[in-house]
C-alpha cells in the first residue's frame, strides 16, 4: 500500500505487507479466475446425469452437493477457505503489532467531527457467529477485546483483500446506493437517515456525502467496529453519530426517520431476527420515508447453479444463516412488518467506479452492480 485512504489506516512492514497482499491477491484469483470455469463441468457432465437420476431441474443443495465431488473444486474449497483465514489473520498481525500507535491515533481524532456512544452493557446477539468470515473472534473480538483492533482488521479486510475492490475506502456501495436512490426518488431529501450494522461505516460515509445537510447515525452490537469507525469517520472529515444499539430494537422513537437501510447485514442474521428488524423498521420511518436492504442478490434473482455457489459461504466461511435470507419472499416479509405491496422496489445499483473502469472489475459479481430491496411506508 503507498497511498493510504485514510489516517487510521496503519502502514505495515514490507514483509507483512507482502504477506498480505499474497492472500489478498490468492483470494481475488480464486474467486475471478478459478471458479468461474467449473461452471462447463457443471453443464456438460454434472448436470445432464442428476437431472436423469432426478427426472427434473435440480436445485441448489444438489448442485452443491454434487459439485463437492468434483476434486478441483474440492480443491478449490480447500483453497478458498485458507486463504480467507491467513488472510485476516495476516491483517491481525499488522493491527496487534501496531494497536499502541492505533489508539493514539483514534484518541487524537476523538473530539470529532464523528461521534459516538457506547453501551456496554448491550448483549451481543447469541446467534453472531464468533469467527464469522472466519476472521478469529468476529466482530465481538471475542477472546481479545481491544477496542479497535476487530474494526480495523475488518476495515484493512475490505480495502486489501479483496484488491480494493470496492474502491480505497471500500465506499463504493454507498456511493453507487445513494446515487442509485437519488436517481428513482429524485424528490426524496431525507433529514434523518440510520444505518442499521453499520460496522466502520464504509456505507454511512457515502450517504452523508449525497445527503450533507441530514443527521447521518449508524447503529452496530460490536463496539469494537464503532470505536474504529468514529475515529475512521473523524479522519475522513465526517459528522456522522456512531451508536451501540441492537438494530432488532433500537430504542430510537417511533418515525424517527426518513431512511433507515443495511447493507450486507441481514445474511449475518438469523429469521427471527431479519424479521424483526423489518419491523424495526417500519416503526421508525415517518410517513413516505424509505427502507431498503442491500445484500447479494436473492435466490430467486439467480439460476440454480448460482444459487449452489453460496454453499461455500454457508458451510466453510460461518455464515450459516445466509441460505435461509436469501431464500425469503422479501415482499412478503415486508407486508408481514407493515409495508404496503404497492410501495415496494427492487433495484439494481450499477457500480460508479466500473462504470469508470476501475481495476477491479474482474474481483465484481454480475458485473459491477448491487442489489437492494426495499418500501416506502
Amino acid at each position: 500500500m503507498t497511498d493510504l485512504p485514510h489516517d487510521m489506516m496503519l502502514r505495515p512492514r514490507s514483509s507483512d505487507a507482502t504477506r498480505e497482499a499474497f492472500w489478498g491477491e490468492l483470494q481475488t484469483y480464486l474467486e475471478a479466475e478459478v471458479r468461474p470455469g467449473f461452471r462447463a463441468h457443471y453443464q456438460d457432465v454434472v448436470e445432464p446425469r442428476l437431472v436423469s437420476d432426478l427426472g427434473r431441474i435440480p436445485d441448489r443443495c444438489e448442485i452443491a452437493a454434487a459439485m463437492r465431488e468434483y476434486q478441483p473444486n474440492r480443491a478449490w474449497y480447500v483453497a478458498r477457505t485458507e486463504a480467507q483465514r491467513q488472510a485476516f489473520d495476516a491483517s491481525r498481525t499488522i493491527v496487534d503489532g501496531h494497536i499502541d500507535e492505533l489508539a493514539t491515533r483514534a484518541a487524537a481524532l476523538g473530539n470529532g467531527p464523528a461521534m459516538i456512544e457506547l453501551d456496554p452493557s448491550l448483549p451481543f446477539p447469541a446467534y453472531i457467529q464468533t469467527d464469522a468470515h472466519n476472521m478469529v473472534g468476529g466482530y465481538e473480538d471475542l477472546g481479545r477485546h481491544h477496542p479497535l483492533a476487530a474494526g480495523a482488521t475488518y476495515d484493512r479486510a475490505l480495502s486489501v483483500h479483496r484488491v480494493a475492490a470496492m474502491g480505497p475506502l471500500v465506499d463504493d456501495v454507498g456511493h453507487s446506493i445513494a446515487a442509485r436512490l437519488q436517481q428513482v426518488f429524485p424528490d426524496f431529501v431525507p433529514k434523518r437517515i440510520l444505518e442499521l450494522g453499520c460496522t466502520v461505516g464504509h456505507t454511512l460515509l457515502p450517504f452523508k456525502a449525497a445527503f450533507p445537510d441530514a443527521e447521518v447515525i449508524g447503529v452496530d452490537v460490536s463496539g469494537p467496529c464503532l470505536a474504529f469507525g468514529a475515529a475512521r469517520a473523524s479522519a475522513l472529515g465526517a459528522a456522522v453519530t456512531f451508536s451501540q444499539r441492537n438494530a432488532e430494537h433500537t430504542g430510537y422513537p417511533d418515525g424517527s426517520f426518513d431512511l433507515v437501510f443495511s447493507r450486507i447485514l441481514l445474511h449475518e442474521t438469523c429469521e427471527a431476527a431479519t424479521r424483526a428488524v423489518f419491523a424495526e423498521c417500519h416503526r421508525l420511518l415517518r410517513p413516505g420515508g424509505i427502507m431498503f436492504h442491500s445484500d447479494a442478490p436473492q435466490f430467486d434473482e439467480l439460476d440454480p447453479y448460482d444459487q449452489s455457489l453460496r454453499d461455500w459461504d454457508i458451510n466453510f466461511n460461518a455464515e450459516p444463516f445466509m441460505g435461509g435470507y436469501y431464500a425469503m419472499d422479501l415482499e412478503d416479509e415486508f407486508a408481514r412488518a407493515g409495508f404496503r405491496r404497492d410501495a415496494m422496489f427492487r433495484l439494481v445499483a450499477p457500480s460508479l467506479i466500473v462504470q469508470r473502469g476501475y481495476r477491479a472489475e474482474a474481483t465484481r459479481t454480475r458485473g459491477g452492480r448491487y442489489f437492494l430491496a426495499g418500501a416506502v411506508k
